[in-house]
């Protein structure tokens, strides 16, 4: 059973006082490209950035991040809640075309082995990213941004209605954030109301939805420092903040996450280029690259590949063939047919493109090298152009029951399988892993 706790956050003190949250907000560490850092930093000497992305040129990174925090704590930039507290949280963004609003809470969440069938993963994690917010959490003694999980509320929508409920009132902190994204937030102290939402949640199973690699961290890390001492059941230590979101929120967004190809010899991408024609129908893309907004390029592709309909597989390439155009991949079914696949993760399109194509192509081994993972549509198409990259790879979203499904089952994608949008902000609420919650 999963077990929620109210927690005493920490939170930015200027945002009481009638300054916008947004600008001490930043995306989690994995998203933040160097002109989002930049901008970030314009925004505010406090911006959240300066700790989630520590910078890369000092010998001590996480040293730095000690001491900036411990200062923005003695000055009173950042204050620790008086009162544990749930933190209900209302997003709005644009996507599509249209306005979406998307409703949770944040809350601590106690660790649990994935074995016991309470938190779900579902894709694998590289071991240096673990291993960085491990150094992260040790330095700075807390955890800076929510793990994104979805959850599947009882069939009266319980949570959902209590959530509509809170967010009915005045917001205790409001943000605005870039792309017209912004957040409202409501921190909850009121026990009977925690009480309640502890209740609804116990018999939940949750599924990380984004922060695989900072959920392995948390449990490394409480992991190294039982080695030295015991751990009482209550401290802060043993619970990750989480937030959390009802699969059935219809700003529940899921984007494709794309990979791209990089310092690979030219046998090897020979190889991917030869295999990936062997598999599949490849066809040229017709949009007009060279003489339009490459966003609207983008989108159109995009849509043109479309949703996923039944098993099907289809991806993008940018740059393969040695030009800068598209094309599309169709996975032929007569390839299909001849393999074994028993589950909903083997015939997932992330499983076999890295099954069929880039491990074999590669190498298991190697493909850690060689291939990379680019939420953004329009990076891909910068670091193929500025021959940072060979090849560009555009994937489409798992669809929500396939990623159900798979992690139901106790099964796991291929890394960076899932880009649910928007990512939650780090720096909204921070969680002090010192002492008790």
């Amino acid at each position: 059973m999963a077990e929620i706790r109210a927690f005493r956050g920490i939170r930015f003190s200027a945002a009481s006082h009638g300054r916008d949250l947004g600008d001490y907000l930043s995306p989690p560490f994995d998203v933040i490209t160097p002109s989002i850092q930049s901008e970030l930093l314009s925004r505010s000497q406090h911006n959240i950035v300066r700790l989630e992305l520590a910078p890369l040129n000092g010998e001590d990174r996480y040293g730095y991040v000690a001491e900036v925090q411990q200062q923005w704590m003695r000055e009173g930039v950042l204050i620790r809640d008086d009162k544990p507290s749930l933190y209900v949280t209302e997003e709005t963004f644009s996507y599509g075309g249209e306005f979406q609003t998307r409703r949770g809470f944040i809350a601590a969440v106690r660790l649990e082995e994935y074995d016991r069938g309470i938190i779900f993963p579902h894709e694998r994690t590289r071991d240096s990213w673990v291993e960085d917010r491990v150094s992260m959490m040790r330095a700075s003694k807390s955890v800076l941004s929510p793990l994104l999980m979805v959850f599947q509320d009882d069939i009266r929508r319980s949570v959902g209605g209590m959530i509509r409920a809170v967010a009915g009132g005045a917001p205790t902190e409001t943000a605005t954030m870039s792309g017209g994204h912004s957040m409202r937030l409501w921190q909850v102290t009121d026990p009977g109301s925690i009480s309640v939402i502890h209740s609804l949640m116990r018999e939940s199973q949750l599924f990380i939805a984004d922060g695989h690699h900072r959920y392995e961290a948390a449990m490394r890390h409480r992991s190294s420092v039982r080695a030295h001492r015991e751990i009482s059941p209550d401290e802060s230590i043993n619970f990750r903040m989480m937030h959390l979101v009802s699969i059935d929120e219809p700003g529940l967004i899921t984007r494709g996450y794309h990979r791209v190809i990089s310092g690979a010899s030219s046998d090897e991408l020979d190889a991917i280029t030869s295999l990936i024609c062997e598999v599949c129908d490849v066809e040229s893309w017709n949009g007009d690259v060279d003489g339009s907004d490459m966003s609207d390029v983008l989108e159109r592709f995009v849509t043109d590949l479309g949703p996923r309909n039944g098993d099907d597989t289809v991806f993008g390439l940018f740059g393969a063939f040695g030009n800068r155009g598209f094309h599309v991949a169709h996975m032929r079914s007569d390839v299909l047919s001849g393999e074994k696949e028993e589950n909903a993760l083997d015939r997932s399109e992330y499983m076999r493109l890295h099954r069929m194509i880039l491990d074999v192509a590669l190498g298991e081994t190697r493909s850690d090298d060689v291939v990379d993972f680019e939420h953004d549509l329009e990076s891909v198409v910068s670091k193929v152009d500025n021959k940072e990259a060979q090849m560009g790879i555009v994937m489409r979203s798992v669809p929500l029951p396939e990623f159900v499904d798979i992690v139901s089952r106790g099964l796991r994608l291929p890394p960076k399988a899932t880009n649910f949008y928007p990512k939650p902000p780090a720096g909204a609420v921070i969680q002090s892993l010192e002492g008790s919650l």
